[in-house]
């Protein structure tokens, strides 16, 4: 059976064509992220520097690595030989999953769904989030998530579109 390829679906197209989906294709390379709960000061979970890449195609794949910089390495070259500290260390700094993608040009939002990913709990699940798209920066914002004592928290990603050799 040959698997057809995903296309980003765009359920509603604003006038003139200038549509969420044609202008998020692309590279972009993280600015900050925080959590943000009413009330309280934002939480940086990756501190002040983190690093990474969101990636869209044409043909509806995205793909999002996410990282703490300043990482231990581990003390093996070998990675299948280090210890559950190290593997704990790394893993608690860092995001990743790939997959396809959908976009609501009337809510402004855009959904991943991740087909790969760093965290199972992602696999298959909707991960909705509002676009706010100003030229070569984006913020995207994910729906609240409940926290413990209540209330809710909202992460907030902004990105920077990377042109050709400016990596």
């Amino acid at each position: 059976m040959i698997a057809s390829t995903p296309t980003a679906k765009s359920e509603t197209r604003h006038p003139g064509g200038s549509t969420y989906a044609r202008r998020l294709v692309g590279v972009w390379s993280l600015v900050a992220y925080s959590d943000e709960q009413p009330g309280r000061e934002d939480i940086h979970p990756f501190g002040p520097d983190p690093k990474g890449f969101l990636i869209y195609t044409a043909d509806g794949f995205v793909s999002a690595q996410l990282m703490r910089t300043g990482r231990p390495a581990f003390h093996s070259s070998d990675w299948h030989h280090a210890t559950p500290e190290e593997y704990q260390a790394s893993g608690s700094g860092y995001i990743a999953y790939c997959g396809t993608y959908e976009i609501d040009e009337e809510k402004s939002t855009v959904t991943h769904i991740p087909t790969v990913s760093f965290l199972p709990n992602l696999i298959d699940g909707r991960q909705c989030r509002s676009i706010e798209l100003d030229g070569d920066r984006l913020v995207l914002r994910a729906a609240g998530a409940p926290v413990t004592g209540g209330g809710y928290v909202t992460s907030r990603l902004e990105w920077k579109r990377i042109t050709p050799n400016a990596i």
